[in-house]
């Protein structure tokens, strides 16, 4: 039932303390700091469409938890994201900025400016501890949300497969280590602010099997998200740790499922994408429903004004402890599709019932009478210049964010993906750069990264040839065929599909990188060491670029040169596991074993679970320090069971130390699983030496 605006006001300050006596005109008095000293759950579950949320008026039954939230706490009926991206959507959400405040307008390109204060900063600086657990690579710390948190989880899993999409983990592994985080014992009895981040809902949808039965692939991975949420919470509740805890659940964005034409999320932002649940409960906050629209940049400043800390600075977003204005305009955008391939960029705001959407075929919809967005009414109603000059007055303002730096191995898979580049540098879009135009054109993009995750690497390169020859412009889509082909092994068309889009871009700089992979993967080291010197005066400061330039360079011998690149990228990141782990590669190649073990171990000690780099640190001592090259294998095997080269060289390791039992259950193993037919030589060596040990350990 939707609520006047007298009782829409009500409910926002009944709801958080405000109002004494009920009475709607009360201004709020009295709430500030209502919940001083508590305690602050922040779950964001990430692609969650409002409208499969049961409070929303979903009947599936797929959220009973985030339900039971819901009803005992505040509804905010109209939620916004300021855009249909993770991390500039959460870059909001933590700081209470637009994305033209902060800087930050799609995924991984950007990093948050190490002097935006965030709502952790300041719990932090307020004697909170803080922790942040998050479910995807797209927020790994290297993107900035990280500052203030004393502790922040983004380990991931390592896959070293090519893949054109997020390395994620589960929920499950995800609320897990935000409950023990919670539940340890806390010096001094501090409150603790934990922000807890599920992937899942994320394509691609792929739920445990239990959440499946009688649903699409996207309502089973909601479900699954949903009751992952109740476990934290009931884990919590059973330990006494929400007796004083304000809890917030939103989405960072939405999904299409179809509408308008889009599937994923990102390229447009209609309500499917932009609209997102919001619900808090807390200690004296009463239930209630929340008419006005609200936005994302509105939660840091309510969570801070309600426990008693200082919101810094000015922000754009407001406390909701103060009831929120219905004709606030709030402003949105979807940006990534013009970063990464020069179309036409999309910005609008909502305002009261309307939204506007300013593209070359503008659009203007009353959300209220039509949901769906469906009539445009841009030509035909009043409210269109109105809109047209609020959208000029919040957007005007733009504020640069730096650019990330990125792990090579990481980069190189997010250029393919196009999240780090590709504008095809249009001065002017046009109406044939409008996305409403493009959409099957985008779809057909992702279809094909799909088609190539899956293992059917040809149908996904007849699609980017196919895009290629509507759209000549579309460099992810260029760029993302090339790595079709180099991956299988076609590293010359990889080289003329490359140089084909530099007759037109000559300057573009992500071409120009991955031409010099290409020409790497050729065998052609001097072209390729004068490309990567071209993208690198381009503009390009993609770390990839300076990891291959290094590896070319050691190819050709200059290898004083390939150190010097090594230590550039270092000193732009020292906390890059994977760029210690290449220049430790190159000092095994260089015969450094030292300088090359010492790499390794800076790498594994950023990132106890890269495999790679336990087997190489292993490699790197086997020859002069036998035990440090056992310990070295035995973390690598817990984390690589399937490497098979690995398996068999600590277990012959073993078999000549002081303790040869230990080389048993290996040898044993590799017995038992290693591919007969790949390791046939070996097999005999194996037996042979298995027979020894037993018979000396009789």
């Amino acid at each position: 039932m939707v609520k006047s605006k007298a009782l829409a006001a009500f409910s926002v300050m009944a709801a958080l303390g405000a109002v004494a006596c009920g009475r709607a005109s009360d201004p709020g008095v009295g709430a500030t700091g209502g919940l001083r000293g508590a305690n602050v759950l922040l779950i964001t579950i990430d692609t969650l469409r409002q409208d499969r949320v049961g409070a929303y008026g979903n009947r599936s039954g797929l959220t009973p938890n985030i339900d039971r939230i819901a009803a005992a706490g505040v509804r905010y009926a109209h939620a916004y994201s300021p855009a249909p991206l993770t991390l500039p959507s959460h870059a909001s959400i933590l700081t209470g900025l637009l994305p033209t405040r902060h800087g930050i307008h799609n995924n991984t390109r950007f990093r948050l400016d190490d002097h935006v204060p965030t709502l952790a900063s300041v719990a932090k600086s307020g004697g909170y501890r803080t922790g942040a657990f998050v479910g995807a690579f797209v927020l790994d710390g290297r993107f900035g949300l990280n500052r203030g948190f004393d502790e922040y989880d983004d380990r991931l899993p390592h896959d070293g497969r090519a893949s054109f999409h997020f390395a994620e983990r589960r929920a499950s592994e995800v609320v897990a280590a935000a409950g023990a985080w919670i539940l340890q014992p806390a010096a001094g009895g501090s409150p603790w602010l934990a922000w807890v981040h599920l992937f899942d809902p994320h394509a691609p949808y792929d739920a445990p099997a239990e959440y499946r039965a009688g649903r699409t692939p996207y309502d089973a991975e909601v479900a699954y998200a949903d009751a992952m949420v109740g476990r934290l919470l009931d884990q919590l509740q059973a330990a006494h740790a929400l007796d004083r805890t304000l809890i917030v659940v939103t989405a960072d964005h939405g999904e299409s499922l179809g509408d308008h034409g889009e599937m994923t999320h990102g390229l447009f932002a209609y309500n499917s994408t932009l609209a997102v649940p919001l619900v808090l409960k807390g200690p004296a906050i009463a239930p209630g429903i929340v008419d006005a629209p609200v936005l994302h940049t509105d939660i840091a400043p309510t969570i801070l004004d309600l426990i008693g800390l200082p919101i810094p600075g000015p922000v754009d977003g407001q406390s909701l402890v103060h009831p929120p204005s219905r004709d606030r305009p709030l402003y949105f955008e979807a940006l990534d599709a013009s970063l990464t391939r020069g179309w036409a960029p999309l910005r609008g705001i909502v305002q009261g019932d309307w939204k506007y959407i300013d593209l070359p075929d503008a659009e203007l919809y009353d959300v209220t009478a039509d949901p769906g967005e469906l009539q445009n009414r841009i030509d035909r109603d009043p409210h269109a210049d109105p809109m047209k000059r609020a959208l000029t007055q919040v957007s005007t303002k733009e504020a640069a964010a730096p650019a990330v730096a990125l792990e090579p191995e990481a980069a190189g898979r997010l250029r393919s993906l196009g999240y780090t580049g590709g504008s095809s540098r249009r001065s002017v879009a046009g109406p044939a750069d409008d996305p409403k135009r493009l959409v099957a054109l985008n779809e057909q993009f992702n279809s094909a990264l799909t088609a190539f995750d899956e293992g059917r690497g040809g149908e996904a390169l007849s699609m980017f040839q196919a895009i290629l020859r509507e759209r000549p412009d579309f460099v992810a889509a260029r760029t993302s065929a090339a790595t079709v082909l180099l991956a299988g092994g076609k590293n010359a068309e990889a080289v003329e599909l490359l140089r084909a889009g530099l007759r037109d871009q000559s300057d573009a700089p992500e071409l120009l990188a991955k031409l010099g992979s290409a020409l790497r993967a050729a065998g052609d080291l001097r072209g390729a060491a004068e490309t990567l010197e071209r993208a690198s005066r381009s503009g390009d400061q993609n770390p990839e670029v300076l990891n291959d330039l290094a590896v070319v360079y050691a190819g050709l011998g200059r290898r004083d040169e390939a150190r010097g690149v090594f230590k550039q990228l270092l000193e732009r990141n020292p906390a890059s596991a994977t760029t210690w782990f290449n220049l430790g590669l190159f000092e095994l190649q260089s015969r450094r074993p030292a300088e090359a073990a010492d790499a390794f171990r800076r790498a594994t000690s950023l990132d106890p679970g890269y495999g790679e780099a336990w087997h190489a640190l292993g490699a790197a001592l086997v020859e002069h320090d036998a035990p440090g090259a056992i310990d070295a294998w035995r973390h690598a095997e817990r984390l690589l069971p399937r490497e098979y080269d690995l398996l068999f060289n600590l277990g012959m390791l073993l078999a000549d130390s002081r303790t040869p039992s230990d080389a048993i259950p290996y040898l044993e193993r590799f017995e038992r699983e290693a591919p007969r037919d790949r390791y046939a030589n070996d097999m005999a060596r194996v037996e042979a030496t298995l027979a020894r040990v037993k018979r000396a350990t009789r």
